[in-house]
């Protein structure tokens, strides 16, 4: 019952975003023409880093390679594209390549990695004031208030969250219902669109925390200052496997050497035959960003590529491999 319910969950995500994985219809017969020979890449959304890492690689390798950024929410709609043929690679964290591939759907079993990537981190945001709990007393005299009694809690650490809701984007639904039978938390999980509905609700008291996810640093986190009246929350819990608990710093508000909760990314691809047209499209990709790995990690591109260390270590999925 537990798998129906996520598989639901993450169904209809991936269908939320199905329009975000075809070429637009308003594009000319020579950007159309363009399009269908460039790989498909599947990203996430604007401005996180699924898409930097994307607009990276058009800049690197573009010129060997022709390559479509295609937006999405992430991993799983990566995924489900990726099994509809609408896509040629995308980015996806492994533990939800995991998921879906085991005794799951063939397309995903059969995916292969054309290399490892960054770690994408849950960032947990809470109001830095806390949240109040509780009625507020009311005055049954026109014209005058009545001293706020409502207790106020914080969350600092991600084990205050038990029994709290949580608003979570995309994905982190998923990896909250993970945490929640993990740690036993009973946190009541809200879907939300985006980051900005997220910080809606909390800012609305609706929610006591955010879950969303991303590689370091995380532009939707780093636009807020210390005054925005939003802090980050402390990951305190042991990770197993495939997870890993990182440490890392967000000036911006105040938080400096904080643990998160991480999960290896990488780039898959469809098994294309390799002496096949995609195939050697892929293959060119794949030798290209090994060729400029060091000007990815030391150029001015995102600070994620300098976290891959073993290149051709693709964590137990098969690689995919060139012809010889």
């Amino acid at each position: 019952m537990k798998f129906l319910t996520s598989f639901l969950i993450l169904a209809a995500i991936a269908l939320s975003t199905s329009a975000s994985l075809a070429a637009p219809s308003d594009t000319s017969v020579e950007d159309q023409l363009t399009v269908s020979n460039a790989l498909r890449i599947g990203s996430g959304p604007d401005g996180k880093l699924y898409q930097l890492l994307v607009r990276d690689m058009q800049t690197v390798c573009g010129g060997a390679v022709p390559i479509l950024n295609v937006p999405s929410v992430g991993g799983i709609p990566n995924l489900m594209g990726l099994s509809a043929n609408q896509l040629e690679l995308g980015i996806v964290q492994l533990d939800t390549l995991q998921k879906f591939g085991k005794d799951g759907d063939e397309n995903i079993q059969s995916l292969q990695a054309v290399m490892p990537l960054h770690t994408n981190l849950l960032h947990i945001l809470t109001m830095h004031d806390g949240y109040k709990v509780g009625e507020a007393s009311k005055s049954i005299i026109p014209g005058f208030s009545l001293h706020d009694v409502r207790e106020t809690h914080f969350v600092r650490n991600f084990s205050d969250l038990k029994d709290l809701k949580v608003a979570a984007v995309g994905s982190t639904m998923v990896l909250g219902q993970r945490l929640n039978d993990q740690n036993k938390m009973r946190m009541d999980l809200r879907k939300a669109e985006t980051d900005d509905d997220a910080v809606a609700l909390l800012q609305a008291n609706k929610v006591q925390a955010i879950f969303t996810d991303g590689g370091w640093p995380l532009p939707s986190i780093a636009r807020y200052k210390s005054d925005s009246g939003l802090a980050l929350v402390n990951y305190d819990l042991p990770a197993s496997a495939p997870f890993v608990v990182v440490k890392r710093s967000y000036q911006n508000l105040d938080a400096f050497n904080l643990k998160f909760l991480g999960s290896p990314n990488l780039l898959v691809t469809r098994p294309f035959k390799p002496g096949g047209e995609m195939g050697k499209k892929v293959a060119a990709l794949q030798a290209c960003l090994l060729k400029h790995l060091d000007e990815l990690q030391e150029g001015r591109f995102q600070a994620a590529w300098k976290e891959i260390k073993s290149p051709t270590d693709t964590l137990g999925v098969t690689r995919f491999e060139k012809s010889k």
